[in-house]
């Protein structure tokens, strides 16, 4: 002990990965027959214990179903926005980058390709983002591949194509699942929240909670809960059963009992300096949970910045500058999951 300070007391740590890589081990199972049944507006794929409803028209999975049990209230969809934080309010990204808060909702699908292989099968999609005026402004794709045991691997590509489009907040997908999917497991960094830039203080480990436990209550709702350098992540019920999601071979995630919109505030100089206007302020007290378990499957966001709080841009390697990017996870449907 030294005065105010117990015996024991950690004062400094530090974790770095070992230059060596474990070899790729071939897949060794037996992977079952499925079947696949086309229709005009939706496609049905059927396996051993689960069965998953594809929509054509938007581009999604509409319904995925594993040992009698419904995994998904709404499916995958492309994700590109996050809650501004009070350093996106100081940068203006929340303006700047404002393009693609909504743009899942302005693509177009374009072609849809469905192909049955062996034990699988692959569906692939390609689309159009609008910008706020309707006009093209990127290229995206997502490739399914499902096989037989009910596992759907997921590869997203996105090709910016309008000139002078605003960087990406976020390159993902978010899902949503119901209410009692409530314990996230992982192995990646943790236990707390981190992000590109703020990341080194959380060690990669074996982590689980509650996902109620993963909001972090600023008292601005803002962006909150994420976590880097996931090598997969489990969101289950208390008795084990839900998804794992397995990066390819990192991913960032973050689940929540809210969608992104609870955390979002006006900007927070509405009405500040102008004489009359009240000011339209959001608090933790307007946060309240919802009936449902919102999942994010990332992979990046920006990071957080923050050497100045009033315009200091965020460092440029820790921002979605490129005019592409490609990432693929893999859903995995399980049942008394225990984590190894």
């Amino acid at each position: 002990a030294d005065g105010l300070v117990e015996a024991g007391t950690m004062l400094a740590r530090e974790q770095f990965l070992l230059p060596q890589q474990a070899p790729a081990l071939a897949d060794q199972r037996v992977i079952p027959a499925l079947s696949l049944e086309k229709g005009k507006e939706a496609i049905r794929v059927t396996g051993e214990g689960f069965s998953l409803l594809f929509d054509k028209g938007s581009g999604s999975i509409t319904k995925y179903v594993s040992e009698g049990q419904d995994l998904l209230l709404s499916g995958p969809v492309p994700n590109f926005w996050r809650a501004p934080t009070d350093n996106d309010f100081g940068n203006n990204n929340h303006k700047r980058a404002s393009v693609w808060r909504k743009a899942e909702e302005r693509k177009v699908v374009e072609k849809v390709k469905v192909k049955k292989k062996g034990t699988s099968v692959s569906i692939a999609v390609d689309y159009v983002l609008n910008d706020l005026d309707g006009k093209p402004m990127a290229d995206y794709s997502s490739l399914y591949q499902i096989n037989g045991l009910g596992e759907v691997t997921i590869t997203n590509s996105i090709v910016k194509t309008a000139e002078k489009l605003a960087e990406l907040p976020r390159f993902g997908m978010n899902l949503v699942m119901p209410r009692n999917y409530e314990v996230m497991t992982w192995l990646g960094r943790g236990p707390h929240e981190s992000y590109q830039d703020r990341k080194t203080g959380a060690f990669v480990d074996l982590y689980s909670g509650s996902v109620a436990d993963q909001y972090w209550p600023y008292i601005r709702p803002q962006e909150n809960g994420n976590k880097e350098d996931v090598r997969w992540m489990a969101i289950t019920n208390k008795e084990g059963s839900g998804i794992l999601f397995k990066g390819a071979p990192l991913i960032a995630v973050s689940a929540h009992h809210n969608i992104m919109e609870d955390f979002e505030s006006p900007d927070r100089t509405d009405g500040r300096h102008v004489k009359g206007v009240k000011p339209v302020n959001r608090h933790t007290t307007d946060v309240k949970a919802r009936d449902l378990t919102s999942v994010n499957i990332d992979h990046k966001q920006l990071g957080l910045g923050g050497d100045n709080s009033w315009g200091a841009p965020i460092h440029k390697q820790y921002r979605l500058t490129e005019s592409s990017y490609s990432y693929t996870f893999k859903m995995v449907p399980v049942h008394n999951f225990q984590a190894p």
